[in-house]
């Protein structure tokens, strides 16, 4: 094997973008400064560990498998939309396995499917097959708006899928559309019933923004329930230029909790502490409801996390523009030594918390579409 190929490309590797400056910066120098970090016997670098700076074990990778979406949501996007990458720069199939299957290796047991939105790609269950057959990969799960799902939820589950993670802010249609931009909610409806007929795990998620859709809170996690599902209420973050459309949106975990109070009556729910939705069950009726408090009480010290990007940049956190460009040692001639070596310079450079809430915050330039959720 090529053991030195990685340090031609090191240098070309990190990037941090800083859109809020109008600045790209290459940081060669501060990788090179930081080569304590790096094993030296590259022959077994591949099965160390994935573990950050601060001590936390990577074990959870979210892979965005395309760029593009059918619902232009807020949150996520502008009402303009985004500039897509040209789709050569798109990830293939066999490069998105054989990245997994080398993280298997340093550790990664769940894997989480994102976009844009990735039912929009096409022949996704055969990506699902590819990624089930890898050893050490125990959960394939997907985040999706569902509108696709009515013809791809038995492909899917058939293909090794766990569970669908659905994005539901709103069950009022015209609500819907000012959120999504689009007229799918009867879709949205009937995906969902797809995987119930079929029982397909489901977890809900919503958005949850002051003035637009806090007053539904009680009637998404009677609907959650009613489908066999937890119910997800996710604080609102500011991201990219879709930040820039209102004002803040924030609704607390605490003020959340305070409305569900006066019909559910909640209890917290043991689960697993590096899970970012804390989780509460409903004594009378059984009702689950979990929340995710990224702005008010942030799980950053217990994060597991690692992204893929569609354009093949692995990206610590949503928050922090730092990629490492695996699409790179893909295309000219890396071996999975290489690769394994661009997951932990992406893990070295992970944050120990975002920085949204600080006194001068960091916001991440680029918007949910193009990262993956």
């Amino acid at each position: 094997m090529q053991i030195g190929v990685y340090n031609q490309w090191r240098p070309r590797l990190v990037t941090v973008f800083r859109r809020e400056l109008e600045v790209s910066v290459r940081v060669a120098n501060i990788v090179n400064l930081h080569l304590k970090h790096r094993v030296l016997d590259l022959r077994s670098f591949r099965f160390a560990m994935l573990q950050d700076r601060h001590n936390r074990v990577i074990s959870y990778l979210r892979i965005s498998v395309t760029e593009r979406c059918n619902f232009r949501c807020v949150y996520c996007m502008p009402p303009e939309g985004v500039e897509l990458s040209p789709r050569q720069h798109i990830l293939s199939f066999e490069e998105i396995a054989r990245v997994v299957r080398v993280g298997a290796g340093l550790g990664l047991t769940k894997i989480r499917l994102t976009g844009g939105e990735p039912t929009v790609r096409r022949d996704l269950p055969q990506l699902v097959s590819m990624l089930r057959a890898i050893d050490g990969i125990r959960e394939i799960a997907m985040t999706t708006n569902a509108a696709r799902l009515r013809v791809l939820a038995n492909p899917l589950q058939n293909a090794g899928l766990n569970r669908v993670n659905i994005s539901l802010d709103t069950l009022n249609a015209g609500r819907n559309f000012e959120l999504t931009r689009r007229h799918f909610l009867p879709d949205v409806l009937d995906g969902i019933n797809a995987c119930q007929e079929i029982t397909m795990p489901m977890k809900f998620n919503c958005v949850v923004m002051r003035g637009v859709n806090d007053n539904e809170l009680c009637e998404l996690l009677s609907f959650a329930h009613e489908h066999s599902a937890q119910m997800r209420f996710i604080e609102w973050m500011p991201m990219g230029m879709a930040r820039l459309d209102k004002g803040n949106r924030i609704v607390t975990t605490t003020e959340m909790l305070q409305t569900l109070s006066t019909r559910f009556d909640l209890v917290r729910e043991s689960g697993d502490e590096r899970d970012a939705a804390r989780g509460w069950i409903c004594e009378k009726t059984g009702a689950r409801v979990a929340f995710i408090s990224s702005m008010s009480d942030h799980f950053c010290d217990s994060c597991n996390r690692m992204r893929l990007t569609a354009e093949g940049g692995l990206r610590p956190c949503l928050h922090q523009d730092v990629e490492t460009d695996v699409r790179h040692v893909l295309r000219n001639g890396g071996n999975d030594i290489d690769i394994a070596q661009a997951f932990h310079d992406a893990a070295y450079f992970k944050w120990r918390g975002h920085q949204m809430t600080q006194n001068i915050p960091l916001y991440s330039s680029k918007d949910m579409v193009r990262i993956g959720g």
